[in-house]
């Protein structure tokens, strides 16, 4: 017994001896350890618990190596021990003072002070120097200090050797208004267009406050280029609606415009077009003559109020000559916006670089055409590439800007004739001499080359910095977000999907009783009744139905989405194809078969004909309530939406027009209704909607006559309105019906 006690005395004590051996090492190999790395404690104690001693390897005979092994720092899926020039991995820190950090930004214009005195078209033709395509940008410096553009490529040089999930983790970090992201939108391109009207003092979105078009009377259009998805007129939808109407142009497939995934502005006032070769190419002459010729055919011959552009392509590899490769698109899209824009309107397009002086060419001539411009960079965009934006104000009509315009076309087809060459380029289409004597132009684009070019070296260092150390982070990001919402007034909520809206939804929030629909108009069955029905003559409008004894074709229009449309039916909701209306529009009208003549070059006359909804009234239009309005409130506002919704272009789309309403009185003596001589039938002329028509009509057989004075709403204009058939051969002989000379001949002995 004495003897096991003992035995068990001495290994409890060589035990204890031990464990306070083992503490102490690991102790000791914790302090040494934590002079000069970063190593967990707890690591540190468990390696001294196993009998690691500091400056020695592991292993039984301490064979291993003595150094550790850092792989915090480790870059991406880099294999250890890989050795970048300029991107090793440290525990640097990033000095956040480099960085000039503002939620409103400073935007410099310089104006166009120049007289109207230029170079007529054939000097200009003059200029365009053709030569051997160039590859590198590294001597242009006529418009920037050498040291910032040396700066510039070798910082983007730097990541050469990044794969995407590299970069974009660092970006994520680095950059302070990264997690602005795209709030609600389809992506960050509208929070882009968002920052440039804010910084303008919304003088996109707010157009129709500017003293050149606020007598315009709606709806405003806009263009948008080389934009799909399409995030620059979802802005302008989301902010204005179908108040605004825009008109679309950018490559289809993969890049075309997905406006149908918005989930914050519809698509009903938006058409694409795709030009005459029907692929969206923004370069090729026939598809900007198309553009150009259709835009101004919808907009009756004026033009759009602003154009949007927003072109670029991948140059994964090529960073550095991003603006020469991008040459194309710069002078495309501008050429589109001197063709459509209208007097006074504005432009903003997206740039790269701006060294070369093909570019500061280019931008020179826009410069010239405008009362004044702007290069800006705006938050929205991240501080370490290259992109801004060139704002142009107010577009001048004189010969300064017919010049230029049919110049710049001339090099656009030049530059098309060439596309296939790769042995010639189009290297100058402005002497450097010329833009030169234009000092404060020249001082413009150095400093603004100086200042993006600084801004962008600071960008790319700390790019690089964030990189290397993992662990650096922009604590400022969501304090920045928050604020640029607010500056930029969008409202901080996220994406989510537009609730599900039914027929009984709609109705339901804006009528009372909805039976109030099924109420038909009363007919009058004689002229005595019709004495007495229209007491007060000025009290009334009348409008000619395509409607018929025998077809009714007047009904309740309900739109539940841009392009799910149910006309109320014999009591029942159809469905009606190839209409689009806003989502919640709920309007009374006739669908209408209409005659197309065309004339085509030889003056032979064609016939076609094209269905229409002729809206009469309505209820809501959109979002957009009509019910306390008076009638001639309500035909203002419906004939803005008709124009922003139809879609002339799309062939097979049901047209939308407003109906001719006309005063009763105007039927006494100044009617528009026609008589065929053949058949006695009468017809009504309308005014013209197609680009290449010379006339339109419809068969009218009855009139509708709407109690429309100041006291009438919506509902009590509806449930009086009166309907009186017209005489025509081969009129069935058991029905009234009234020959138009006896209406005419009674409203005469009133008015």
């Amino acid at each position: 017994m004495f003897s096991k006690f003992m035995v068990g005395s001495e290994d409890g004590v060589a035990e204890t001896t031990k464990n306070e051996s083992q503490e102490k090492n690991a102790k000791t190999v914790q302090n040494n350890a934590a002079k000069t790395s970063f190593i967990d404690d707890k690591i540190l104690r468990m390696m001294g618990n196993m009998g690691y001693k500091s400056g020695t390897g592991l292993g039984k005979n301490e064979q291993g190596i003595t150094s550790t092994i850092d792989i915090t720092y480790q870059l991406g899926k880099r294999g250890l021990g890989l050795d970048i020039k300029n991107l090793n991995s440290t525990q640097e820190l990033w000095d956040f003072s480099k960085e000039n950090v503002n939620v409103k930004e400073e935007l410099i214009w310089i104006e166009n002070k120049n007289d109207d005195s230029f170079y007529d078209i054939s000097s200009m033709s003059q200029w365009i120097k053709e030569g051997a395509p160039k590859y590198q940008i590294e001597d242009e410096t006529n418009f920037c200090d050498k040291d910032i553009l040396h700066n510039v490529i070798q910082s983007k040089n730097i990541f050469d050797e990044l794969d995407l999930l590299e970069l974009c983790k660092a970006r994520s970090k680095a950059n302070p208004f990264e997690t602005i992201r795209s709030v609600y939108f389809m992506n960050r391109a509208a929070l882009k267009m968002a920052n440039i009207d804010a910084a303008t003092n919304f003088m996109f979105s707010r157009i129709d406050e500017n003293e050149h078009h606020k007598s315009h009377p709606g709806p405003f259009y806009f263009a948008d280029i080389c934009a799909g998805p399409g995030g620059f007129t979802e802005y302008i939808l989301w902010r204005r609606q179908w108040f605004f109407k825009g008109f679309g142009l950018t490559l289809k497939e993969e890049n075309n415009f997905r406006l149908h995934e918005s989930t914050c502005a519809s698509p009903v006032s938006f058409q694409a077009i795709y030009g005459k070769d029907d692929d969206g190419n923004v370069c090729s002459p026939d598809n900007i003559e198309d553009f150009r010729d259709r835009i101004k055919h919808e907009t009756g011959g004026k033009g759009v109020h602003f154009l949007m552009a927003d072109g670029g392509f991948s140059v994964d590899g090529n960073e550095n000559l991003q603006e020469i490769l991008s040459k194309n698109i710069y002078i495309c899209q501008c050429v589109v916006a001197l063709q459509v824009i209208c007097n006074n309107g504005h432009f903003v397009t997206k740039l790269f670089d701006v060294f070369t002086c093909f570019s500061v060419g280019l931008l020179y001539l826009i410069y010239r055409c405008f009362e004044k411009v702007s290069i800006f960079k705006p938050n929205s965009s991240r501080p370490a590439n290259a992109e801004r934006y060139f704002i142009c104000y107010g577009l001048k009509a004189n010969p300064v800007v017919d010049s230029i315009k049919e110049y710049l076309w001339k090099v656009v087809k030049r530059l098309w004739e060439i596309s296939e060459c790769s042995d010639v380029d189009v290297l100058e289409i402005v002497p450097l001499e010329i833009i030169q004597s234009d000092r404060a132009f020249c001082d413009y684009i150095r400093q603004s080359n100086n200042r993006l070019g600084e801004r962008q070296i600071v960008g790319l260092q700390k790019l690089a910095a964030f990189c290397r150390n993992p662990t650096l982070v922009d604590t400022r990001q969501e304090e920045l977000r928050k604020e640029c919402l607010e500056y930029w007034q969008i409202p901080d909520k996220p994406r989510c999907a537009l609730p599900s809206l039914s027929i009984d939804d709609v109705l339901n929030a804006i009528i009372d009783r909805p039976e109030i629909l099924l109420v038909q108009p009363r007919e009058l069955d004689s002229i005595d009744n019709f004495t007495h029905t229209v007491q007060d003559v000025e009290d009334w409008h009348y409008c000619s139905l395509y409607s018929s004894q025998v077809t009714n074709h007047c009904n309740f229009y309900v739109g539940i989405t841009s392009s799910k449309v149910y006309r109320l039916q014999r009591n029942k909701w159809v469905k009606v194809k190839n209409l689009a209306l806003g989502r919640g529009t709920v309007l009374y009208g006739e669908f209408v078969k209409e005659t197309v003549k065309l004339k085509n070059r030889n003056a032979e006359e064609k016939c076609s004909f094209r269905y229409s909804l002729h809206v009469i009234d309505a209820l809501q239009l959109a979002d957009k309530s009509l019910t306390d309005l008076s009638f001639n409130e309500r035909m203002k506002i419906i004939k803005i939406y008709c124009k922003a919704i139809n879609k002339e272009s799309y062939l097979t789309s049901v047209r939308v027009r407003p109906k001719v309403l006309e005063p009763m009185a105007n039927l006494a003596f100044n009617s528009s209704l026609k008589k065929r001589k053949n058949n006695h039938q009468y017809f009504q002329p309308l005014p013209v909607m197609g680009a290449h028509s010379h006339e339109e009509l419809y068969d009218i057989h009855s009139l509708l006559l709407l109690k429309t004075n100041s006291s009438q709403s919506f509902h009590s204009t509806y449930v009086l309105r009166v309907q009186m058939f017209l005489k025509a051969e081969g009129c069935p002989e058991d029905k009234k019906y009234f020959a138009l000379d006896e209406i005419v001949s009674n409203l005469k002995e009133r008015v």
